[in-house]
């Protein structure tokens, strides 16, 4: 039993010595700074690496934000001008009324026809919708203005 203690002692102090040895070794020639000093340098690239995707990040949502700031501009002054449309063509509408060019039954239509696309295009400025539907909106509500327009000028006999 003396013997197995002794072996295990042993065997102990021999661990603990290589331990000993390979730690001062590794002090002596800064092993464990260089150790620390590459996991430093790991993690720093890392953060580095990081930081850049971020700010790859950053700029792809400023140049959505300008794109979407620059659609809602464009959609605002194509509002603009189909509202600055609609009220020339109820002018036009109120005066062939006026002069009596209409009869009551086609004002009372085309008047109608006139509200509904004043009511949508103001519906459409308050639109959150995609960008593409709001787009196609845009166009069907231009053709219709045109098409209202045209209507009233071939009413009216104006061009």
């Amino acid at each position: 039993m003396a013997r197995g203690i002794f072996a295990v002692a042993a065997t102990a102090f021999l661990l603990a010595g290589c331990a000993y040895t390979e730690t001062s070794s590794m002090l002596a020639r800064g092993g464990y700074y260089d150790t620390r000093l590459t996991t430093a340098q790991r993690n720093a690239e890392n953060e580095q690496d990081r930081k850049t995707q971020l700010q790859r990040d950053q700029q792809r949502l400023i140049d959505e934000r300008t794109s979407i700031e620059r659609d809602t501009q464009r959609y605002e002054q194509q509002l603009a001008a189909l509202n600055t449309d609609l009220k020339k063509s109820t002018t036009d509408l109120e005066r062939a009324r006026t002069d009596n060019k209409l009869s009551r039954a086609q004002y009372d239509k085309l008047k109608a026809d006139l509200d509904q696309l004043r009511l949508e295009e103001q519906a459409q400025q308050y639109s959150r919708a995609d960008p593409g539907v709001k787009q196609g909106k845009l166009d069907e509500l231009q053709s219709r203005k045109q098409a209202l327009q045209d209507a009233i000028r071939a009413l009216t006999g104006s061009r």
